[in-house]
């Protein structure tokens, strides 16, 4: 509700009063539903005793601003809804979803975003400053290169990476022992996320 999206229909067991519980005013239909019903059609462990189904919105035909994180091909959910937190968290004022990416209303990727999927603009394509690959194997470390400017950083898939002939401008990569051959793209996306973030408030 506080990210403006359109709800459909609300659901409560009865134990729950929408308002005198959470303080919610809901402009929706809202149905009691029985004990447990709530946990057999939901896709969590533990209920909270509501429910709600709401509209997808279309994500923006393109981003804005001037620090965008691009997933391109990023194909597990728990993996691309991590990428938006840690987005989010560090400052990005958008997330690219591009062709060959999960959906990112895939309810892993929500849950794993922890909200942050409605704290930020979901495009298809970003034209903004310098486009910054990561390879595990290439680059400059990240750590030397200056990401204080306009950019875009673009991260590839969990088991092939960037594919080499992608659209990027440079290249960079994280200093790791030599024993380690990579990182999770979930983990070395948080990484150069934050070292974007670092740089920004020196």
């Amino acid at each position: 509700m506080a990210a403006g999206l359109e709800i459909v229909d609300v659901f409560v067991e009865p134990v729950i009063d929408l308002w005198a519980d959470l303080g919610v005013s809901v402009d929706a239909p809202t149905w009691t539903v029985g004990d447990g019903v709530l946990a057999k059609v939901g896709s969590v462990v533990t209920p909270q005793g509501v429910m709600a189904t709401a509209r997808i919105p279309d994500l923006a035909p393109l981003a804005e601003g001037d620090f965008i994180v691009e997933l391109a091909g990023v194909a597990d959910p728990g993996n691309a809804g991590t990428i938006v937190r840690s987005a989010v968290a560090a400052g990005a004022q958008a997330v690219v979803f591009s062709p060959g990416s999960v959906d990112p209303w895939n309810p892993k990727t929500v849950r794993a975003s922890a909200g942050a999927l409605f704290r930020v603009p979901l495009t298809v394509e970003a034209l903004v400053g310098e486009r910054i690959g990561t390879d595990p194997h290439q680059g400059e470390p990240c750590d030397q290169v200056d990401l204080s400017g306009p950019l875009t950083l673009v991260v590839g898939n969990e088991a092939h990476g960037l594919d080499q002939g992608a659209s990027v401008d440079r290249w960079v990569s994280i200093p790791m022992a030599e024993s380690v051959e990579s990182l999770n793209v979930a983990s070395a996306a948080a990484v150069i996320c934050f070292e974007v973030a670092r740089q920004r408030r020196s």
